[in-house]
């Protein structure tokens, strides 16, 4: 079976730092492991001449944690939610002031990521408000979140000339309100409102083994990825182009936060904080660990991705590659 190999990497300095001369070095680490290229992660600025096109095989365009009610509401729900927050920092949290302003943002990240020829760009299909991450009170049910994200996709490849994107949408789950890959009813219907054709699936497996808190080791999470996706219409799987491949076991940790509930003194802190808080509980939930047994190439088996992105999360590149040598090595 024949598929990329990539990692996963961004253009912003904690990635960067990683190495002592940035991009060379990226480039230099991805030939000594003999790996394809990266998938990487974006921002808004014009991307930097110095990153080789060469590796970049993938894009990963920034995720708009709470859009919804920005795209139906506009201003108002901008107040509501991100209220002094400046433009700059609104665009990373649901692209802009109003369904204008989002659907310029989205037009300029797609063709932000053509530059690079990549074989997608990769968006998350989902939305969360940040006291519902760990209540689980969410304001609206997957088949809202998805008929929204349609008509966002919908209105703005009509910004192209021939109503398609300049690259392929990469529609990724998330365990939130939104695209999990659960109900395969939900995801036909949301398949079947995208009025272009240039886009397909990412399966993100920790993704997909969040939603499940009973999930105790890596067995029975590969049994429910494998019995989920069987679960899915021929088209949809046809459709799953490639994978994040990660493990996460979080059902303890999930079931203890949802009993403990908001974070002490919440109320009493910005937006800024709050943000921050809701991250470091997200990183604990998705933990993007390596697959630690061979059984992970029937996942690999099942879908016949054509690029799989080993995503973990790590302080420095010797932590990394142990995490890639452990999971490429279960791989062969």
């Amino acid at each position: 079976m024949k598929y990329q190999n990539l990692i996963d990497f961004s253009v912003y300095p904690p990635d960067l730092n990683k190495f002592e001369n940035a991009w060379k070095g990226l480039t230099e680490y991805i030939e000594k492991k003999n790996l394809d290229g990266v998938e990487l992660l974006i921002g808004y600025d014009f991307p930097d001449e110095a990153i080789p096109k060469q590796i970049v095989k993938s894009v990963h365009l920034p995720f708009w944690v709470t859009w919804l009610d920005v795209w139906r509401k506009g201003q108002a729900a901008v107040k509501s939610y991100f209220p002094e927050m400046s433009s700059k920092d609104l665009k990373f949290c649901c692209g802009g002031n109003n369904k204008k302003e989002m659907i310029a943002c989205q037009k300029q990240l797609w063709e932000h990521a053509s530059i690079f020829n990549p074989a997608h760009a990769v968006l998350h299909a989902a939305h969360v408000e940040l006291e519902h991450a760990f209540t689980r009170d969410f304001t609206y049910k997957n088949v809202e979140v998805l008929a929204n994200f349609a008509d966002m996709l919908n209105t703005t490849v009509q910004e192209f000339p021939n109503g398609e994107p300049p690259v392929t949408l990469a529609i990724e789950n998330l365990w939130w309100p939104g695209l999990d890959f659960l109900f395969p009813a939900e995801v036909d219907d949301f398949a079947g409102r995208l009025n272009f054709s240039n886009w397909n699936f990412l399966l993100d497996t920790g993704h997909l083994m969040n939603t499940n808190i009973a999930l105790r080791c890596e067995d029975e999470a590969i049994d429910f990825v494998l019995d989920r996706v069987s679960r899915l219409s021929k088209d949809v799987q046809e459709r799953i182009k490639s994978l994040h491949l990660n493990c996460s076991l979080s059902g303890n940790y999930q079931i203890n936060q949802v009993q403990k509930g908001l974070p002490e003194n919440w109320s009493d802190l910005n937006f800024s904080e709050k943000y921050s808080s809701a991250r470091n509980h997200v990183l604990k939930i998705d933990q993007h660990l390596p697959f630690q047994t061979s059984r992970v190439k029937e996942i690999v088996s099942e879908l016949q991705p054509d690029i799989v992105i080993h995503e973990f999360i790590t302080k420095n590149m010797d932590e990394f590659s142990e995490k890639l040598n452990i999971q490429m090595n279960n791989l062969l």
